[in-house]
């Protein structure tokens, strides 16, 4: 999306109107900030082992509230955020994977809408599909690793809603701590953002996470995820900043949950761990939350946090959706039947079926690994860096690393864990007598929560003992999400969209920004400069990366765009494509045969 800059024709008059109190409005105004790629305890109120390194959630946390047991549905990027603003399981929202939402289903944002409130969405854009769905009034995408390119566009944002004596929903979607690191590349590499205000050097990593091992290349690297995890207070600081300035701090509720889900690092993100889904949630609400509380009486979800803000701002409920509100819990009230909660994971960025499915309480969890068959390897952004590679390379000497890395690749179809002595999920109770009455309890809660709710494997998970009902539930699931682009546009419900005109000579429709490095096993970031007449709306761009030589798919995405501007593709480079090259390329819309117009790179190196 385009960078919308906003007139201030008013402004002398509007801080007027502001100081006498004309700014005011009955419901309550929303500031909604997520991070990306964050460990809930790499927050320092939440333990951080890094002392000092949030200062501004820490104080958030201490003028409201934090949840000790909240989690994120999905483990990975667009399905959490979609499942987040609609409160639906994945497999009831189409959020199987990086998929839109289905054309029938309603938004926290559509709502918001509706009640007249003025809804910016500033990072992650491309990951709130489709658009419309969503009703951005106010659209930033190269600032979510900027601090001060935050508050400048925060306080445009208030000047707007001011000037439109609006509530306001300013959703502020921070990059950090997602991959690339500060300093991985070296000492002036700042990971596409500003300077941080802190850097974490290898020598402050003395207490590594339990579930990663304590060795050197690990200790390096959680010093730059560490770095970048200094960078998102900054960026939370400098926009509470603007929102105390502009005086709206009693009439605002502020949410953040990082989240998105787990760190991406081996046995976090992209799973069903603890380390892949529990999240840092903080809210702060004057007048109606009181200062300090900590929440260790309820386990909540981001299927949650739609039914929540909506009751919270006193707004009808979306019909049929799974989320509950836990606003009396924000009041300190207590609420039974907050106990356990249901985690999925489906598809992986890189397009890969890795399904898995979980319960958890606040001491034990229940993992079923659908994808497991002992032949099959998981392969997710999270190996991508140096820890993998470090655990790996220890694993050459060290059987019981080794052993751990092997598991890592293949699991088991069940895992089961007592969390009171092991935190960290290392030791498989799943075959242990002395807890299979328990066991049993928690795969028939979960087998009555995927037949409850429509979930595609119930019945594999109710026969696991029949693989072929399993087979046949997989492929059902990749006919239906994996089909040709047409088709998955059928099937998703998608609005037509009009056809651009085709390019005029000089003037290319997208035209591709080539990044400056290609390193394997890491992300790359690809820039598309786009050039839409404003009458064509938005617009699908198909983005592909493929090996140099002969053309394979390694990758692909589908970003959204509209006017003139630039979007980012962010891939996934295999490991296998070390000293090889590879291509992009890249069309306008999701059917090929319809485009107006096809690029493709040069063939570039891979480090």
């Amino acid at each position: 999306m385009t960078r919308l800059r906003i007139l201030r024709p008013l402004a002398l008059l509007a801080g007027i109107l502001l100081c006498s109190g004309a700014f005011a409005t009955e419901q309550p105004n929303i500031v909604f900030f997520t991070a990306d790629d964050l460990n809930h305890d790499s927050v320092g109120c939440y333990g951080c082992p890094i002392k000092d390194l949030t200062p501004n959630l820490d104080r958030l946390a201490g003028e409201g509230m934090r949840f000790q047991y909240a989690y994120s549905t999905v483990a990975v990027c667009q399905p959490v955020r979609e499942i987040m603003h609609s409160g639906l399981y994945p497999h009831r929202s189409g959020a199987m994977g990086f998929f839109p939402l289905k054309p029938e289903v309603r938004t926290l944002n559509q709502q918001l809408h509706d009640a007249g409130y003025l809804i910016s969405m500033f990072g992650k854009n491309p990951h709130y599909q489709p658009a419309e769905s969503f009703c951005v009034d106010v659209a930033e995408t190269q600032i979510s690793r900027s601090p001060a390119g935050l508050a400048e566009a925060t306080k445009r944002f208030l000047d707007m809603a001011r000037e439109q004596k609006k509530p306001f929903f300013h959703h502020v979607n921070c990059t950090d701590p997602h991959r690339p690191f500060i300093g991985a590349s070296g000492p002036d590499d700042l990971a596409h953002g500003d300077p941080p205000s802190r850097r974490v050097t290898p020598d402050e990593v003395t207490d590594v996470p339990g579930f990663l091992e304590n060795l050197p290349d690990i200790r390096k690297e959680l010093a730059c995820y560490y770095t970048n995890v200094r960078r998102l207070d900054d960026c939370i600081g400098a926009v509470l900043k603007v929102i105390k300035e502009e005086g709206l701090e009693k009439n605002t509720i502020v949410m953040f949950y990082g989240g998105d889900h787990g760190m991406s690092f081996p046995f976090a993100k992209s799973n069903d761990y603890e380390n892949s889904s529990r999240g840092a949630l903080i809210l702060r609400w004057p007048g109606v939350i009181k200062p300090g509380g900590v929440d260790r009486d309820h386990i909540v979800s981001t299927i949650d946090f739609t039914p929540t803000l909506l009751d919270a701002a006193k707004l009808p409920p979306i019909p049929g959706i799974d989320g509950r509100s836990f606003l009396p819990a924000l009041r300190g009230e207590k609420m039974p039947g907050w106990d356990h909660v249901f985690t999925f994971y489906n598809q992986s960025s890189g397009r890969d079926w890795l399904l898995m499915r979980c319960i958890r309480t606040k001491d034990r969890s229940y993992i079923w690994n659908a994808w497991s068959d002992g032949k099959k390897e998981y392969k997710a952004e999270n190996m991508s860096g140096l820890t993998w590679k470090a655990m790996l390379k220890a694993g050459e000497t060290d059987p019981v690393i080794k052993e751990r890395c092997d598991f890592y690749l293949h699991r088991v179809p069940e895992e089961f864990y007592d969390l009171t002595g092991d935190p960290c999920e290392r030791r498989n109770l799943i075959g242990d007598p002395e807890h299979q009455q328990e066991i049993a309890k928690l795969r028939t809660e979960l087998l009555d929560l995927m037949q409850r709710t429509g979930d595609p494997l119930a019945e594999a998970f109710a026969h696991r003992d029949k693989p072929d009902i399993l087979t046949a539930a997989k492929q059902k699931l990749i006919d239906e999400y994996d089909g040709p682009s047409d088709a998955q546009t059928r099937k998703t419900g998608a609005a037509e969209r009009k056809n651009p005109a085709a390019p005029a000579a000089g003037r290319p429709l997208i035209e591709f920004v080539p990044p400056e490095a290609i390193v394997a096993t890491e992300p790359v970031t690809v820039r598309i400069r786009h050039h839409f007449a404003e009458a064509d709306g938005e617009q699908s761009i198909t983005v592909t990366m493929n090996t140099g030589k002969d053309k394979v798919r390694l990758d692909r995405t589908i970003l959204k765009a509209s006017g003139a501007g630039e979007v980012e593709a962010v891939l996934a480079v295999p490991a296998a494509q070390s000293g090889k090259s590879v291509r992009f390329a890249a069309f306008v819309g999701e059917d090929f045969k319809k485009t107006p117009q096809f690029i493709q790179s040069a063939e570039l190196p891979v480090r």
